[in-house]
């Protein structure tokens, strides 16, 4: 046998910093942003018709792609898991980070629709989506629920 009982637990303990650390690091982004109080009528990734996005969007961007990409995985997967205030939480959270990662883009959405189409982001958006739903639902609806409140820290 290849692998023995102790790789599979530090495996565990790994993915389970890890998860941690994404927490820690986007209430620490969230706790130097304003709150977005437009979050109420904003949907997620609307769809666009025309892409006005400039090289300086793509530049601006201050953070990895797969960063975006959680986020933008977490915006497909939290809404259907909170409830309520949750949701409410969840979309400051979720606009107050796509600020913080993409400051100077009029809209974030749609940049994130733009990226979309792009063959590189689309490779890495399936990989996070992939390691996503590799975790228990449980799991994932704590990481929502630890994303929405995190945003209500500030």
């Amino acid at each position: 046998m290849c692998f023995d009982n102790s790789f599979v637990t530090n495996t565990a303990k790994t993915t389970k910093i890890l998860r941690t650390f994404v927490i820690i690091f986007c209430t620490c982004v969230m706790n130097a942003l304003p709150a977005n109080a437009q979050h109420k009528e904003t949907k997620l990734l609307k769809p666009v018709k025309a892409y006005t996005i400039s090289t300086k969007d793509l530049t601006d961007i201050r953070v990895t792609k797969y960063k975006l990409a959680l986020v933008q995985v977490m915006a497909e997967m939290c809404p259907n898991m909170l409830v309520g205030h949750q949701k409410d939480r969840f979309y400051d959270a979720y606009n107050s980070q796509l600020r913080a990662f993409i400051p100077a883009v009029n809209d974030p959405d749609e940049l994130l629709v733009y990226l979309s189409t792009q063959q590189d982001y689309q490779v890495i958006l399936q990989n996070v989506r992939s390691w996503t739903k590799s975790f228990p639902v449980n799991e994932n609806r704590e990481l929502c629920v630890d994303f929405a409140n995190a945003g209500r820290a500030f």
